[in-house]
């Protein structure tokens, strides 16, 4: 039976002729691309659940992190498209449970490659996602026990390169089965750090509140039905997890200055 493929995107414009040019290249290779779908709720509605192709960021319903959450809660394996999603949002829906992501800008054989990947080994580690997880690295520490080891970071390397998996194998050395292995590992590495440095959802509501609709600490906890105190606690953790995605950040970064930037770089506005 074919794998059923939903691309996920609100752009019609742009995705109804992606899902043209990809219904009978995919049928190729076992694959039935069913009719565009705008939203995560038509996705999960066009029937049983395969490989949703789903746009980072989406206008109308969940998007981000939270759209990666209902599909994959739902059955559906999710690849990330996107060509503008800001590198926190990405890595946040890669944490949610995406097991791809493919720049918009490729070519239509690039996100061939990548769905085949997810349906054969659960994962698909493209160099853009490869360069992403390679700068989170550099910056955010690991927790203690699931540092990648020098191997691990030179296939990542090779990924970062452009190296499609059989050369990355050979120029590291690898069997293709240790290469899989090495890339569970990485992307674990990378779920972890977010994790560890991510927003609660009550944090999100915070920067929502104080970097969208502006409101004071005070509002803020009126709103929340919390205490002045507690508010001002999440403000802290808020700045405390900024400044250690952002160590460039200026140590006495204030608080609410720390929920505007977040609030812009997750697109939450």
């Amino acid at each position: 039976m074919a794998v059923a493929v939903v691309v996920v995107d609100d752009h019609r414009l742009l995705a109804g002729p992606l899902v043209t040019v990809l219904t009978p290249v995919l049928a190729e290779h076992g694959f039935a691309v069913r009719p565009l779908a705008t939203t995560v709720t038509d996705a999960i509605a066009s029937g049983p659940p395969g490989i949703a192709i789903c746009d980072v960021i989406l206008a109308t319903g969940a998007s981000g992190a939270d759209a990666v959450r209902a599909l994959v809660a739902t059955g559906w394996r999710v690849l990330l498209m996107s060509g503008y999603a800001p590198e926190e949002q990405a890595l946040d829906a890669i944490a949610a449970g995406a097991a791809a992501y493919v720049e918009k800008s490729e070519e239509t054989a690039a996100l061939v490659a990548a769905v085949r990947a997810v349906a054969a080994e659960g994962r698909h580690l493209s160099a853009a996602l490869g360069a992403m997880f390679h700068a989170d690295l550099r910056r955010r520490p690991l927790p203690p026990g699931i540092e990648l080891s020098s191997g691990d970071q030179r296939l990542l390397r090779a990924f970062v390169r452009g190296e499609p998996p059989e050369r990355a194998a050979a120029s590291c050395g690898l069997t293709r089965a240790q290469v899989r292995g090495a890339v569970e590992r990485v992307f674990a590495a990378a779920v972890a750090r977010r994790q560890q440095h991510q927003l609660t959802p009550r944090e999100l509501e915070v920067v929502r509140l104080v970097g969208c609709e502006h409101l004071s600490t005070a509002d803020v906890a009126r709103r929340l039905f919390v205490s002045t105190d507690t508010a001002n606690t999440h403000l802290r953790s808020i700045r405390r997890k900024y400044q250690l995605v952002h160590p460039q950040a200026a140590p006495n970064l204030p608080q609410r200055t720390a929920a505007q930037l977040w609030a812009r770089e997750l697109n939450l506005c």
